[in-house]
């Protein structure tokens, strides 16, 4: 009874977006969320992004109005009218970033998610790859636990490893198949980590919280 009493004062301050100039207001139903916070060491930037519909993913798309309050990492997001999505970008890491909703009665809905670290090892030598032989990288970084994975990437292949409690992700030698033509050239080698959870306080209608890890990337020799 409270979770309904709480998404009743919030839906009034939620606005159909499908029509920009004409919106319709929400007065019953359910709102399905999408939150994702990224962290990209190359630009050593956090950033969180939101999108939210009417009911389920395939409902219309909605936008806050009015009284409620939308914050990541407690500084309010900005909206693109683009594509109605809910933005913010922060310098630095945040180790675990959070997406707070505030209605208009002051009652809040958090969803926090740990922006867990991956990275090449500093004692791995990754200046060469040899495409004849499966490639096994072990991570800088906590292991994987539930709801994640890691992907290593060559250029345009990729390898996953999303087993809880893996430490390492190996990129097999078949996958080399795929970018043969790059032999005896410099490839772009990455690595990134991503979660995906359910929303633990949710607007009625349910939603995924996903958080990416990413990378600096390695130049290196593929022979």
């Amino acid at each position: 009874m409270k979770r309904w009493s709480i998404l009743a004062a919030l839906l009034p301050f939620l606005l159909l977006s499908c029509d920009k100039e004409n919106p319709v207001a929400i007065t019953d139903g359910s709102v399905y969320a999408e939150l994702t916070a990224r962290y990209d060491k190359t630009t050593n930037r956090t950033s969180g992004t939101a999108y939210f519909w009417d009911g389920s993913k395939t409902g219309r798309r909605v936008i806050f109005n009015g009284g409620a309050r939308l914050l990541f990492v407690d500084l309010p997001m900005d909206y693109q009218p683009t594509d109605y999505s809910y933005v913010k970008e922060l310098e630095g890491y945040r180790s675990a970033p959070s997406f707070s909703f505030t209605d208009i009665n002051e009652k809040t809905f958090v969803n926090s998610i740990s922006l867990n670290i991956v990275d090449f090892p500093l004692t791995q030598k990754l200046d060469t790859i040899d495409s004849a032989l499966p490639l096994t990288v072990a991570w800088s970084g906590v292991p994987l636990q539930n709801g994640e994975n890691v992907t290593l990437r060559i250029e345009t292949a990729s390898a996953k490893q999303d087993a809880a409690g893996s430490t390492s992700v190996t990129f097999p030698a078949a996958s080399f198949v795929p970018i043969a033509a790059l032999k005896g050239t410099t490839v772009k080698l990455s690595i990134e980590r991503f979660k995906v959870l359910p929303l633990s306080q949710d607007l009625g209608g349910g939603g995924i919280f996903t958080s990416q890890y990413i990378a600096q990337s390695k130049q290196v020799y593929l022979k």
